[in-house]
C-alpha cells in the first residue's frame, strides 16, 4: 500500500503538493478547530466507505439503480467542491483573517522550532 502511494504521488514533482497542501489545510483546520481530527477520521474511515459499500450494495439489487445513485452522489460531490472553492465556502468555515493568522501562528512556531534545532547543544 505504502509503495504504491509513494509511485503514484513522488515521481512527478507536480504531484508531491497536492498530499502536503492537503496535510497542511487539515493541520490549519484541526488548529483551529479541536474536534476536526475526530470528525475527519469518522468521515473518511467510517462514513465514506459505509456510503460506498451501500452503493455497491445498491448496484448488486439492481444497476440502474446504482447508477443512478452514483450520479446523484457524483453530482454532490461536484456541487460541494464548487461551493467549497468557486463560491468561498471554504471561508466561511475558516475566515481568510483567521486563516492567515494561523498561518502566521504556525510560521513562528516553525522557526522557534528550527532555531532550537541549530543552536549548538551544551554539556550539562
Amino acid at each position: 500500500f505504502n509503495i504504491i502511494g509513494i509511485l503514484i504521488w513522488f515521481p512527478v514533482p507536480i504531484m508531491r503538493r497536492l498530499p502536503l497542501g492537503a496535510a497542511r489545510l487539515l493541520g490549519l483546520y484541526a488548529s483551529h478547530y479541536r474536534a476536526f481530527p475526530a470528525v475527519y477520521v469518522l468521515i473518511a474511515f467510517v462514513a465514506v466507505p459505509g456510503v460506498l459499500l451501500g452503493v455497491s450494495a445498491i448496484f448488486d439489487a439492481s444497476v440502474a439503480g446504482g447508477v443512478v445513485v452514483a450520479l446523484i452522489l457524483l453530482a454532490a460531490l461536484i456541487g460541494f467542491e464548487f461551493w467549497w472553492l468557486r463560491l468561498g465556502g471554504c471561508y466561511k468555515v475558516l475566515s481568510e483573517e483567521a486563516r492567515k493568522e494561523r498561518q502566521d501562528a504556525l510560521d513562528a512556531a516553525d522557526a522557534e522550532i528550527a532555531a532550537v534545532e541549530a543552536a549548538p547543544q551544551t554539556a550539562v
